[in-house]
């Protein structure tokens, strides 16, 4: 019989996304998989920033139920307690013998995964693991969150980790909605690249990839995202007129942006902790758009498509940068319009399956 499946994320609205700070990536991939119909119930809590009045809209919204304990609003000390009332509010109202798959383990879950794993033992408990920083020295939460990870029924990772317990696990770097609108196809090659997303030095070697395209003036680059230096971006755009800071833009108008462009930058540090065990969304969602990926990383999990990579080092970032833009379009051309294959191999269908083999 199939168990009645919960979702645990932390979502709004799209137009209140950005309004509440929420992560773009984490919402997109939670509307992706939710596109999918899979869920009995989903349930949506807020990170600990989050305090104050909330919209009236994320409670009317029938794609979820937001938990919101009034605590939120009641000054900062209470406000991070908050977290901690409404994990024992969703314990309370999940049923026995359900499978819940929570997105990601953390501050914001693990109390609730321990009260359901001793608590109600009949409850299958399973884990989406998209982002996770190892601790490589001393003491971190991070390590406690690991064991619980690896205590789940079952896991469907982003990325390979030996950290990760193999037994009932899956890999998969993303998924990709249903959808019955077209994608637009590269049909001729444009010197157009696009960084977006978390813009931190370890997730997209932001200051590398400036100084490089200002040396690259007959390339475009345009940037969009949160988290990176303002001030600098600001002032590349200023001397530059091939760089292009376009601040945070709504999902519309970064879709707009995305289609306009030919390549998809992916500049991530290897040596940095917090690209170890993850996968770049930015990847899977430009592949299934049709973009041409160009990443400082190699990724076993989507060999069968065809990405360029470069080293992550100055010279040798803007050497690979230039070459790939010299080739021709015939060739070019072959790394573009990959959409439909991501699409078979990544689709809201494969995860369904996905979900129910790790629930056998």
């Amino acid at each position: 019989m199939k168990k009645y499946r919960i979702f645990w994320t932390c979502i709004l609205p799209e137009h209140l996304i950005a309004q509440y700070r929420l992560s773009f990536a984490a919402c997109n991939f939670s509307y992706n998989l939710m596109s999918g119909c899979a869920f009995d119930k989903v349930y949506s809590s807020m990170p600990l920033y989050v305090g104050g009045e909330m919209s009236k809209e994320a409670f009317s919204d029938k794609r979820f139920e937001l938990i919101y304990d009034r605590w939120r609003k009641a000054g900062k000390f209470k406000q991070k307690l908050a977290t901690f009332k409404e994990q024992f509010t969703m314990f309370q109202q999940i049923p026995k013998d359900a499978s819940v798959w929570f997105y990601n383990l953390n501050t914001l879950n693990a109390l609730l995964f321990v009260m359901l794993k001793l608590l109600k033992p009949s409850v299958q408990l399973n884990v989406i693991v998209l982002d996770f920083t190892p601790v490589n020295r001393g003491f971190g939460l991070n390590q406690i969150y690991l064991k619980l990870i690896n205590w789940a029924h079952g896991r469907i990772c982003l990325a390979n980790s030996e950290l990760f317990k193999k037994e009932n696990s899956l890999v998969l770097p993303g998924v990709v909605p249903y959808s019955s609108k077209t994608r637009p196809e590269i049909k001729s090659i444009k010197k157009t690249f696009l960084l977006s997303g978390v813009l931190s030095e370890e997730i997209s070697m932001l200051s590398m990839v400036l100084d490089v395209f200002s040396k690259l003036s007959e390339y475009e680059l345009h940037i969009t995202g949160i988290k990176g230096n303002e001030l600098m971006l600001q002032q590349y755009a200023n001397n530059h007129s091939n760089i292009h800071w376009h601040g945070q833009l709504p999902f519309n108008v970064y879709m707009e942006l995305l289609h306009h462009i030919t390549f998809q930058l992916s500049t991530r540090d290897i040596n940095f902790p917090e690209n170890q065990c993850n996968f770049p969304s930015k990847i899977i969602e430009a592949l299934f758009h049709n973009r041409i990926i160009i990443s400082t990383i190699h990724y076993p999990q989507i060999e069968g498509m065809k990405y360029f990579t470069v080293k992550p080092t100055k010279e040798e970032f803007h050497n690979g940068i230039r070459a790939i833009a010299d080739l021709s379009d015939e060739e070019l051309l072959r790394y573009a319009n990959q959409g439909n294959v991501v699409e078979r191999l990544f689709g809201v269908e494969v995860w369904n399956q996905a979900m129910a083999k790790i629930e056998e």
